[in-house]
């Protein structure tokens, strides 16, 4: 994997090594914040189209 170098203001910095892990490169940071991001996207588009659904059919009779 080719590295390459981004520019991050100081407290961006620090920001990643209170979050991160120990042992964990600032790559390995970024990429697990990355994936929660993702996974709470992909969440939050489940729970609007469950919030939007109008009809709902049971599928066992209550008790």
């Amino acid at each position: 994997m080719a590295a390459t170098t981004i520019q991050l203001d100081s407290s961006t910095r620090e920001q990643l090594k209170a979050v991160g892990r120990k042992g964990e490169t600032y790559d390995q940071i970024v990429r697990r914040l990355l994936e929660a991001a993702e996974y709470s996207d992909f969440m939050d588009e489940q729970y609007r189209i469950l919030h939007e659904e109008k009809h709902w059919v049971r599928l066992r009779a209550p008790a």
